[in-house]
C-alpha cells in the first residue's frame, strides 16, 4: 500500500504544472493575455514561443540579455532535476558570451508526451490556464480544445453542477444528441457569460398581460408559467407570453398554487382548496376545512399542507383528500408554509416562525427575531429564509434556531422571496425586486420600479426572474437573452 507521502494531490499537481509551464515555455505576453472566453481563435499562432521573448527588447543592454539567458537556463536545468554536468557549464559559458542559439532555449514538455498523458495533465487546469495554452502553439491549441477537458470543467463546477435540471435538457441538445457530439467548450462559454450577466445585472425585460386584477401567485418551469389572480382565475402561459389555458373554479381570489407533473393544488379566499389534473386541467376534488382564506399550499408525493387566515395549518392525504391533522399554535394568520420531508416551517402575522414535525403535529422550535408580522418563508431542509413587515429578510439555521444573517434595504413589506445556494431574490411593497448574497447578506442588485405597484410573488431559475404584482402584469427579467444555454 502506498504511503501517504506518495499520493500526489490534484492541487499539488496543478501548482507544479503551472510552475513548469511558466518557467519553460510561457512568455510575459501570454501571462498578460486576455483570459476571458472571447479569445480570438482565428489569429495566427507560432509553432513555439521562445523564453527569450520574456527578456527586454533589443534596445536593452547586452549584459541584461546575458543575465536573463543565464537565469533562464539555470532554472531549466535545476527544474530538470538531473546532476549538473559539463553540459550546463558549456551552455552557461555560451550564454555569457552571447553565442546561445534561440532554439536552445525552447523546451516543449507537453509536446514531447503522448497525447493521452498530455490530456491527463491538462485535466488539472482551470479554464483560464486552458485559454492561455490556446496561444502557445498550434499543437497546444489543439489539445487544449479537447471536449473532455471542458466537459470536466463544466460538470464539476461547484455551482453549475448543483442545478435541479438534467444537464442535457436544453433546446441546444436534442434527445438524440450523443455526448461526444456536444461542444462543451461552447457550453462552458455560454454559462460563464450567463454568470457574468447575473453579476452585472444585465437583463432584458418583457411583460405579459392577461389577468384583469392583481396577480397573487406564480410558478414556472422550462415550458410554462402558471399564475393565480384576484380575478378568480388561474392562467397557463407559454414562454412566448401566450395564454394557453384559463381555469375557473374558485369563487374568490386565487391566493396560492403549486403544481408538479400530475396535479396542481390551489388555495383561495373562498376558504377551499382545489386539486387539478395537470393533463386535462379539470378539477379532481375540492377540499374544505379552513374557516377563512387559504393563504399558502404545498405538497409532496403523499401529503398536502395548507395554511390559512384562521391561524391553522392542515395536513391532507394527497390520494383521497382526507384530513389527517391540524397544527395549531400561531396567534395570528399563517401567511406562508413550506416543508421538506417530515419538517414544516410556518410564518405568521404574530411575527413568529415555527418548525413542526408533520408526523406528530408537535412544534419543535420557535424562531424569534422579526419585529413585525411575517409575510413569506422558504425552507430547503437546512436553511430558513423569511421576509417580514419590518422590511427585513432573515436567514436562519433550521437545526439550531440561530439567525445567521439579516438583509436590510427594502423600504416596504417583503412580500415574496426565493433562494438557492448562492442568492436570495425578494419582492416588496416598495415595488422593487432585489438580489442578495445569501452568505454575506450583501445586496447585489436593486431593480427599482419593476412594477408600478406592490410585488406579490417572485420566483427565479438559472436564466430569469419572474414576478407578479398588483399592477396585473407578469414581468420576466431574462438574463440569458441571446445566449444558447444548457442548464
Amino acid at each position: 500500500m502506498p504511503s501517504q507521502d506518495s499520493i500526489i494531490q490534484p492541487r499539488s499537481i496543478r501548482q507544479r504544472l503551472l510552475r513548469c509551464l511558466r518557467r519553460s515555455t510561457l512568455t510575459l505576453t501570454l501571462r498578460q493575455s486576455n483570459s476571458t472566453l472571447s479569445v480570438n481563435e482565428e489569429q495566427e499562432r507560432p509553432s513555439t514561443l521562445p523564453i527569450t521573448a520574456c527578456s527586454s527588447s533589443s534596445s536593452n543592454s547586452n549584459s541584461r540579455n546575458q543575465y536573463d539567458s543565464h537565469m533562464s537556463i539555470d532554472k531549466i536545468l535545476i527544474d530538470e532535476g538531473f546532476h549538473q554536468s559539463q553540459q550546463k557549464l558549456s551552455l552557461l559559458s555560451r550564454a555569457s558570451s552571447g553565442l546561445l542559439e534561440e532554439n536552445e532555449l525552447k523546451i516543449d514538455y507537453i509536446g514531447q508526451l503522448p497525447v493521452e498523458i498530455a490530456h491527463s495533465i491538462l485535466y488539472y487546469c482551470d479554464y483560464k490556464t486552458l485559454l492561455i495554452l490556446n496561444q502557445v502553439s498550434s499543437y497546444w491549441y489543439s489539445i487544449s480544445q479537447d471536449s473532455t477537458l471542458w466537459r470536466n470543467l463544466y460538470v464539476t463546477h461547484p455551482h453549475w453542477n448543483n442545478t435541479k435540471r438534467h444537464p442535457f435538457s436544453s433546446s441546444v441538445i436534442t434527445k438524440t444528441t450523443k455526448k461526444e457530439d456536444i461542444n462543451y467548450r461552447f457550453l462552458y462559454q455560454q454559462r460563464y457569460l450567463l454568470d457574468q450577466r447575473w453579476k452585472k445585472g444585465d437583463k432584458q425585460d418583457r411583460t405579459m398581460i392577461g389577468h384583469s386584477d392583481s396577480i397573487y401567485c406564480i410558478q414556472f418551469d422550462d415550458e410554462k408559467i402558471i399564475t393565480g389572480s384576484r380575478d378568480r382565475t388561474i392562467k397557463c402561459w407559454d414562454m412566448k407570453g401566450e395564454c394557453t389555458q384559463t381555469l375557473t373554479g374558485h369563487y374568490a381570489s386565487v391566493l396560492c398554487l403549486q403544481y408538479d407533473n400530475e396535479i396542481m393544488v390551489s388555495g383561495s379566499s373562498d376558504h377551499t382548496i382545489l386539486i387539478w389534473n395537470m393533463n386535462t386541467f379539470e378539477t379532481i376534488r375540492r377540499m374544505r376545512g379552513h374557516a377563512s382564506g387559504v393563504l399558502d399550499v404545498g405538497f409532496d408525493k403523499n401529503i398536502i399542507a395548507s395554511c390559512s387566515k384562521d391561524a391553522t395549518i392542515r395536513i391532507w392525504n394527497r390520494e383521497n383528500g382526507e384530513h389527517i391533522r391540524t397544527l395549531q399554535g400561531h396567534r395570528g394568520p399563517v401567511n406562508a408554509i413550506q416543508f421538506r420531508g417530515s419538517k414544516l416551517v410556518s410564518a405568521s402575522g404574530d411575527a413568529i416562525i415555527k418548525l413542526w414535525d408533520i408526523d406528530t403535529g408537535q412544534c419543535l422550535r420557535d424562531f424569534v427575531g422579526h419585529s413585525r408580522g411575517l409575510a413569506c418563508i422558504r425552507f430547503d431542509g437546512k436553511k430558513i429564509v423569511s421576509g417580514s413587515n419590518d422590511n427585513k429578510i432573515k436567514v436562519w439555521n433550521a437545526e439550531t434556531g440561530e439567525c445567521i444573517l439579516t438583509c436590510t434595504g427594502h423600504t416596504g413589506l417583503v412580500r415574496a422571496l426565493h433562494f438557492d445556494q448562492d442568492k436570495i431574490v425578494s419582492g416588496s411593497y416598495d415595488q422593487s425586486i432585489r438580489v442578495w448574497d445569501i452568505h454575506t447578506g450583501k445586496m447585489l442588485h436593486n431593480f427599482q420600479s419593476c412594477h408600478s405597484s406592490w410585488v406579490f410573488d417572485v420566483m427565479f431559475d438559472e436564466t430569469k426572474i419572474i414576478s407578479t404584482s398588483q399592477d396585473q402584469r407578469i414581468l420576466i427579467m431574462d438574463f440569458a437573452h441571446g445566449l444558447n444555454t444548457i442548464l
